[in-house]
């Protein structure tokens, strides 16, 4: 327990970046103090690293004078704050959280109150879950059925593709009926300072269709479909578990019967 006039704090330490990342998953924390000079890490990489594994915590860079220019650079890629080495003492570390965990909550704040901003309305749900039945439906006829003019319609569905709530217009396929008979859910645990090359590998693969990182027991989820549980199996041997910092054991739930199959989210 660590004490100053302001407030007080508990302090965990890891040496290796690779023992921080999986702690981070055990406990909550307000902040990271984050080293740059880990003996398991490019320093030119590490914040990198610790960001694509959580965005939630707001993060103090601790780094020499050599290292000011990284320093500066953290800040532009998602860093709070730093602070030199040479200059640690108890008052400055204890502004410097201070302000990093108020300047990140002030961020949060400002990224939802855009989110709400650009938030559509009763019309805008009302066309996106025809769209979503029927995308290949024309303004004309969707008009009638939202009581808005074509011309209106398009210009909200424009400024829905500009926003990111429509990413695209595609073609729903039930693998089962075109002769896909195994699908499958995985649970990886991977290596976090090797999870960002992995997902980038995995999703290269037209046989997964989902890579997400993840809470929980496992760092990846990936969801499999195959044309037969002998591919599935093989492609899970010859493929997946091939690859670099992939642990043991690999979580598989095969699908047995499909109840309900949709990317739709309804309004």
């Amino acid at each position: 327990m660590k004490k100053s006039e302001e407030f007080k704090f508990n302090l965990e330490s890891k040496p290796r970046l690779y023992e921080g990342m999986n702690y981070l998953k055990s406990r909550d924390f307000d902040i990271i103090l984050l080293d740059l000079t880990l003996p398991d890490s490019d320093k030119e990489n590490t914040l990198e690293i610790v960001l694509n594994n959580t965005t939630s915590i707001p993060i103090i860079i601790l780094t020499g004078l050599d290292d000011k220019d990284i320093a500066l650079k953290s800040l532009q890629k998602g860093a709070q704050d730093y602070i030199l080495k040479d200059e640690l003492n108890q008052g400055n570390l204890t502004r410097a959280i201070i302000y990093a965990i108020e300047r990140h909550k002030s961020k949060t704040e400002k990224i939802i109150e855009r989110a709400l901003k650009t938030q559509f309305d009763e019309k805008d749900k009302e066309i996106l879950n025809y769209l979503q039945d029927n995308y290949k439906i024309s303004y004309k006829d969707l008009s009638k059925k939202v009581n808005l003019a074509a011309s209106t319609i398009h210009n909200r569905v424009q400024n829905m593709i500009k926003e990111g709530i429509i990413k695209k217009f595609d073609t729903f396929v039930d693998p089962f009926k075109v002769g896909y008979t195994s699908i499958a859910i995985l649970g990886l645990s991977v290596d976090p300072l090797k999870s960002e090359n992995i997902a980038r590998k995995l999703s290269k693969y037209d046989e997964i269709q989902l890579v997400a990182s993840s809470t929980g027991d496992h760092n990846l989820l990936l969801k499999i479909i195959a044309k037969n549980e002998k591919y599935l199996w093989r492609f899970i041997n010859e493929e997946i578990k091939t690859l670099d910092g992939i642990q043991s054991p690999i979580h598989v739930s095969s699908f047995l019967d499909i109840f309900k199959m949709s990317h739709k989210i309804t309004f």
